[in-house]
């Protein structure tokens, strides 16, 4: 079930809102500029697909996509690991990014944490299979698919090519809750 959680970037330990209905986190998100909707997959791809793959399974609701969005150019997001036996510490955090373009997440299969910095607060939406989610230009975020990553996303952009991510100093990375954070925590993820 998806899911969006609200921090203050003073107090990023502690949410100020969690939300678990599509409408509340719909409306949460509208009243800073995102658009967030659900979108059943037409044909059903599994986590870590390979890229040729997902394009050949979802080209119908692509173009769909593209046409009705504007949108001229995507690119495909799909990993999956093998559970491991031990846990250790976190090796590696998203980086915090943004492009100078409109661009859309649309979550295909499996799972991944899209927080997005906007003022003062991050909004750390779990994105899951049906998701889609339309980020303004310059949005300041970061997608994060925990140590055992197991998802597939399609993210189209409003420009003819694919645009380079601008790298971002955001310290609020390291204090924010990550996915596998939010899937083992006593919280209704």
């Amino acid at each position: 079930m998806s899911s969006l959680t609200v921090y203050h970037q003073s107090s990023p330990e502690a949410p100020n809102k969690l939300l678990n209905q599509a409408e509340d986190i719909a409306s949460t998100l509208a009243a800073v500029g995102v658009q967030f909707t659900q979108l059943p997959v037409a044909v059903p791809v599994q986590a870590g697909s390979a890229v040729e793959e997902v394009i050949a399974a979802c080209r119908g609701q692509l173009d769909q996509l593209m046409s009705e969005q504007g949108f001229a150019s995507f690119d495909v997001l799909s990993q999956r690991t093998e559970p491991r036996y031990q846990h250790g510490p976190r090796t590696s955090l998203p980086t915090a990014q943004r492009y100078g373009v409109a661009h859309l997440h649309y979550c295909l299969a499996g799972r991944g944490l899209l927080c997005l910095h906007i003022d003062d607060y991050v909004y750390a939406l779990l994105c899951e299979k049906n998701d889609l989610v339309l980020l303004p230009a310059a949005t300041l975020h970061w997608f994060d698919t925990g140590e055992q990553p197991r998802v597939t996303l399609l993210r189209l952009f409003d420009s003819a090519q694919l645009p380079l991510a601008e790298p971002a100093d955001d310290a609020l990375v390291a204090s924010i809750a990550g996915l596998d954070d939010c899937l083992t925590a006593a919280t209704p993820y």
